[in-house]
């Protein structure tokens, strides 16, 4: 009796598991093929499953590679004044570049993640923008639907923790109240114009509005 139970049970496991695979599998086929019919109609269902976890990211190569980089500036507020901006990713980007074995692309990544996921920018883009074309009223096309808000507020909250540490040691642990970030993004020259300099591309700024200071690490 206990055999046959244990013979169930691994069945079922299989079973499960299997089923599980094959939907993640399926599922990531669609998120990541080209735009087509199923996929349009299937995408709410399609980015409630592959965000946040599963969220893939393929901007490396043609016809879609990253056209912008950025930097992250913060100031910490205290009881008596407000610091100055300072830069957190070139520090880091120089730590990286020099000591490409250091744990600072780990680092890096939890910056850029975290302002990849305010910005509603995944691996749908090209749907997105397939399904404004056509919809332009859509709620995913004014990041009012409800994964693209859930993505903003945990890039937010990721964004006041880095912003956090970073006062932490701007200024002296737990001294902050309120911390800010500025995004600089820049967009170099496009491929057709690529003998001019990088400074000939365009560059703007967003500032967030102050956040809490959270306390982070032990």
């Amino acid at each position: 009796m206990r055999i046959k139970l244990e013979g169930i049970v691994t069945v079922t496991v299989t079973l499960v598991l299997g089923a599980a695979m094959l939907v993640y599998v399926g599922n990531t086929t669609l998120y990541l093929a080209p735009p087509n019919p199923v996929t349009a109609q299937l995408l709410p269902v399609i980015r409630a499953i592959q965000n946040p976890l599963f969220a893939q990211n393929w901007h490396l190569f043609a016809p879609d590679p990253v056209k912008s980089d950025f930097v992250l500036t913060v100031r910490c507020r205290t009881k008596d004044e407000v610091s100055a901006w300072q830069d957190i990713t070139a520090p880091l980007l120089a730590r990286h570049q020099s000591a490409r074995t250091s744990p600072m692309a780990r680092v890096l990544r939890v910056q850029q993640n975290a302002v990849r996921v305010w910005m509603g920018r995944t691996g749908d883009e090209d749907w997105r923008r397939a399904v404004c074309r056509v919809q332009p009223g859509n709620p995913l096309c004014r990041g009012e639907d409800p994964i693209t808000r859930r993505m903003q507020e945990t890039g937010l909250y990721v964004l006041a923790r880095v912003a956090s540490a970073a006062c932490d040691h701007l200024i002296g642990r737990g001294r902050a109240s309120r911390v800010q970030l500025a995004l600089l993004i820049h967009t170099p020259p496009p491929f057709s114009r690529r003998a001019q300099p990088p400074e000939a591309g365009s560059t703007r700024y967003v500032i967030l509005p102050w956040l809490p200071y959270q306390q982070v690490g032990g």
